[in-house]
């Protein structure tokens, strides 16, 4: 099987901002991470690719980034772009707002078929304004009651995110290109994680042959059929073994044929065995 793309990236906390002018490296691979991550371009240009469908990012543009989704820059030699990056954790947005899950943006993207938003001025001068006054109150860690500040300012423009994503108006990004063929593959492998996903099963489903289909998935999403697969499975496996499932059967109910392949490949990607997962739960429930 091939290796998963890469997990990049940490969080320890509910959330991290970063605010970056430096280019990024001009060959930098697939990846994803556990968290959620929302980019906010402030100055340049640069092609974007998330869960294989492309886009040309400018000034202004919103980029949700749900945790799992494999995702990478594409920058020419010379590329800069200025960006704020603000990292999530995904139980603190699914726990912080009961009944009202400030996550609603990633699944509105998902359901949009575009990862990018495109506000209009007042929204974005908002949503940019909340996350200028976040970045400068990491600086005033001294003054009174800072940390809820910052979590204050946190939660208003995740409130006010949502509300834009939600709102049918908004305008999504729709340039982003796919080829339908792949397009269909990644629904089909993201639908069906338990069942058969061997490369002869695929080619069936999709009606090409296994060669062409190999071929035009790693031309098309800048991954292999099989990295893709067993990245999504290890995915779904940890995310049900954070809810409680154990790991015996989070591994057959993601589609592994073997707990030791499961296993190899889930230290290989996390660094860590799923018992220490489960131990990492426990303390925190």
């Amino acid at each position: 099987m091939d290796s998963p793309a890469p997990k990049t990236g940490y969080l320890t906390d509910d959330f991290r901002l970063f605010h970056l002018t430096a280019p990024v490296p001009s060959e930098t691979a697939p990846h994803y991470h556990d968290f959620c991550k929302i980019l906010v371009m402030l100055k340049g240009s640069i092609g974007y690719t998330i869960e294989g469908r492309s886009y040309q990012l400018l000034p202004g543009d919103i980029v949700l980034v749900n945790h799992g989704e494999i995702h990478c820059p594409h920058p020419g030699e010379r590329t800069f772009y200025e960006r704020l990056i603000l990292y999530l954790s995904p139980l603190f947005l699914e726990q912080v707002s009961p009944g009202a899950p400030l996550n609603r943006c990633f699944d509105q993207a998902r359901y949009r078929h575009s990862s990018v938003l495109r506000l209009a001025d007042e929204e974005r001068r908002l949503l940019f304004d909340l996350l200028t006054r976040l970045e400068d109150s990491a600086k005033k860690e001294e003054a009174y009651a800072s940390a809820l500040y910052r979590h204050t300012l946190l939660l208003e423009f995740l409130i006010c995110l949502n509300r834009a994503s939600l709102n049918e108006r908004t305008s999504y990004l729709h340039t982003g290109s796919l080829n339908y063929q792949v397009s269909g593959l990644i629904a089909y492998v993201n639908s069906h994680l338990e069942e058969d996903l061997s490369i002869p099963a695929l080619s069936k489903q999709c009606g090409l042959s296994p060669y062409r289909m190999m071929h035009l998935f790693k031309e098309e999403t800048g991954c292999t059929i099989g990295s893709y697969i067993a990245q999504k499975r290890l995915a779904l496996a940890r995310e049900r073994m954070r809810l409680g499932q154990n790991a015996t059967e989070a591994c057959f109910g993601c589609g592994f044929s073997s707990y030791s392949a499961f296993l190899r490949a889930y230290k290989r990607q996390f660094g860590e065995t799923p018992r220490k997962l489960k131990g990492h739960v426990t303390r925190n429930n």
